[in-house]
């Protein structure tokens, strides 16, 4: 059966692609190669609605559903995966609005409906990525404040944000001694140790970040205190469908430039759309597209009804982000030297695809979870 999105749902994705395509296309090869977070699109994103889309309208966001996330996500990213990552300002909200305290939703939330306010998430550290229940970040009570010592690493918007929902340790070993807090970035003792220059997606800005005796008021932690790790746990089935909506976009954006193409480039007197060796990349390629969209949908949908998300939500950023490595490379495959130039978009998008099958979970990883959900009768 079809997947029919509703007429608002549809309304969402109109408005994202006109913005993509307005305001993101014509600066997204400049941003990427000066590697220049584009605060002048962000604005506009911000005034939109297209930042903090799942902000309920009680804190001044939209209130949108997962599922049009994924929608906004999709779109821009069909027309440059960087810029998406750069516009996505609201690192840790999900955490603060399910766990926050009043004052920080009304706060943070807030601020980054206005404008006012840019996140960071701060969990990864050198020696902690995958394994995240071993991190060596500290923050110990003294008084009414943490005193919060460690470096995390891979922190995108880590240059440039207002705050940083930050994971360390406040209890023994494992899962159960982590707590998160907002740490304020203009905190004494908080420093941006190195930016992180990298293949793809370098309109958005990534970051090692210094923790030294860095305090910040009880106040400041979110939820209970050694349950940081449980929390951030529960927003990663939503995270890994945003990342397979962003690698949606990126395969469904590298068919369309791929079809312009084949209808236009000549070789030996005739379009190569009209070789069958082209047109069965193409069949292929969509394929792939449409099978990622109605795993990235369905995950989102499962979301947004109450439903159990883990294995699906797996399943749809495991796929989507691995294709869309096949796809675009097959973009560049079509496009012939011209894919290998920058003067032509698959080239970027190419780049930007292998960081997507790390993020929020390696494809190994996602095996993992999906094999672990089989084998406990979830499947």
């Amino acid at each position: 059966m079809e997947f029919e999105l509703s007429p608002e749902q549809r309304a969402v994705r109109q408005t994202a692609r006109e913005f993509a395509e307005s305001e993101v296309e014509p600066v997204a090869r400049k941003a990427e190669e000066t590697e220049t977070w584009p605060r002048d699109v962000w604005e506009a994103a911000v005034e939109a609605d297209l930042v903090g889309v799942e902000v309920p309208e009680e804190y001044g966001g939209p209130g949108m559903g997962t599922l049009e996330s994924a929608l906004v996500s999709e779109e821009l990213a069909r027309v440059d995966a960087g810029m998406c990552a750069a516009l996505g300002t609201s690192f840790g909200s999900r955490m603060i609005e399910e766990y926050g305290t009043e004052s920080q939703k009304e706060h943070i939330l807030r601020g980054i409906c206005s404008g006012e306010l840019i996140g960071a998430l701060a969990n990864t550290e050198p020696k902690h990525g995958s394994d995240a229940a071993h991190i060596e970040t500290t923050a110990e009570k003294d008084g009414d404040e943490y005193v919060i010592n460690g470096v995390k690493t891979f922190i995108t918007h880590g240059t440039i944000a207002d705050y940083a929902v930050t994971t360390a340790r406040t209890g023994g070993e494992g899962h159960s001694g982590i707590s998160a807090f907002i740490v304020e970035t203009d905190r004494d003792g908080f420093t941006v140790e190195s930016e992180i220059h990298k293949m793809g997606w370098n309109a958005s800005e990534t970051a090692q970040l210094r923790y030294d005796d860095v305090r910040v008021p009880a106040e400041n932690l979110i939820g209970e205190r050694d349950h940081g790790f449980y929390q951030l746990m529960d927003f990663f089935e939503q995270e890994r469908v945003g990342i397979a909506a962003q690698s949606l976009g990126i395969a469904q954006g590298c068919l369309e430039q791929s079809l312009d193409y084949v209808r236009e480039r000549e070789q030996f007197g005739q379009k190569i759309g009209e070789f069958q060796s082209i047109r069965h990349k193409l069949a292929d390629m969509a394929v792939k597209v449409e099978a990622a969209r109605r795993l990235t949908y369905d995950a989102a949908a499962r979301i947004d009804a109450g439903g159990e998300p883990t294995k699906l939500a797996s399943m749809a950023k495991l796929y989507a982000s691995e294709i869309a490595e096949e796809v675009a490379s097959e973009a560049v495959q079509i496009h012939g030297g011209n894919g290998y130039t920058r003067d032509y978009p698959v080239e970027r998008q190419f780049r930007h695809t292998k960081i997507y099958q790390v993020g929020e979970g390696t494809s190994e990883i996602q095996r993992n979870i999906i094999a672990d959900e089989l084998l406990d009768g979830q499947g």
